[in-house]
């Protein structure tokens, strides 16, 4: 049974904290509440909470990023440091300019503008300057709050004035995926999966209800080797898609392999695309 004040006490503790006062609130809600579930004692319940928070938060938080360079060195200089300082937006720097431009080119004619919604952005919206001229709305969010700020404040001073950030938890909130044109879910739902069995495929059904989902998983490891990566990301992208109707494009780059998905009301189809340095 949940007991409402308990969970205020460790949540509270929790925002008052360094390493976990800027996660998004309803985070921390759905991990509390899952834990006084799943055990009686107070400490041992914060106990699990703090090593939840770690496995899908702490491991990957940002707090190395250094959003000033966005101030001292300004426009694209500024951004690409940045971009630079976190693994997953670094290992698109040889190709961001390939990345986005083979993207629209299979989403549709060339000039069309798209209303996209980057879920579980990450540093991604600070990549704006790619792909700016293909976008008639962009929204993106994430659970850290610091990083949110920091990419509003990017936008408005940069005067990106449809685009916006906001804090979401894909496993809680209730996102209005059918106002966009395209899901973004970069280097996503293979995380989100460890992190929660099962959780992978419902966002992803989530996404869906846009007619195109863009779907990347990483193609090797961070050492630089490949293990495979690309057939099992593959195998487990097929196992999520199953009994949805769709067509789908892959795209091959360096170091991470992206599929476009398209909702249809037929057979299922798959199509290949290469991008090689």
């Amino acid at each position: 049974m949940s007991d409402p004040v308990l969970e205020e006490r460790i949540l509270r503790r929790l925002m008052d904290s360094g390493k976990y006062s800027i996660v998004y609130e309803g985070t921390l809600r759905k991990i509390i509440s899952t834990m006084t579930l799943r055990f009686k004692k107070e400490k041992e319940i914060e106990k699990n909470v703090r090593k939840k928070l770690h496995q899908i938060y702490g491991a990957y938080q940002n707090s190395n990023i250094n959003y000033k360079l966005l101030s001292i060195s300004g426009g694209e200089s500024g951004v690409d440091k940045v971009l630079k300082s976190h693994v997953s937006t670094a290992e698109r720097m040889g190709f961001y300019e390939e990345f986005y431009r083979k993207i629209f080119d299979v989403l549709g004619e060339p000039g069309k503008k798209y209303k996209i919604y980057d879920a579980a952005c990450g540093l991604n919206p600070f990549s704006a300057f790619y792909f700016k001229e293909r976008v008639e709305l962009y929204h993106c969010s994430d659970i850290d709050v610091e990083a949110n700020k920091e990419i509003n404040r990017f936008f408005t001073e940069n005067g990106l004035s449809n685009f916006s950030s906001s804090n979401r938890d894909l496993m809680v909130d209730e996102i209005p995926f059918s106002d966009y044109d395209v899901v973004f879910l970069f280097k996503t739902l293979s995380c989100i999966e460890r992190q929660e069995k099962g959780s992978a495929k419902k966002i992803l059904q989530n996404a869906l209800a846009a007619p195109i989902v863009v779907v990347s998983f990483p193609s090797k490891s961070i050492g630089g080797k490949e293990k495979g990566m690309v057939e099992n990301y593959s195998n487990f992208l097929e196992e999520l898609l199953e009994d949805i109707p769709h067509t789908k494009t892959v795209i091959h780059f360096p170091t991470e392999a992206v599929y476009v998905v398209f909702k249809s009301c037929g057979v299922s189809e798959s199509r290949s695309h290469e991008v090689t340095e």
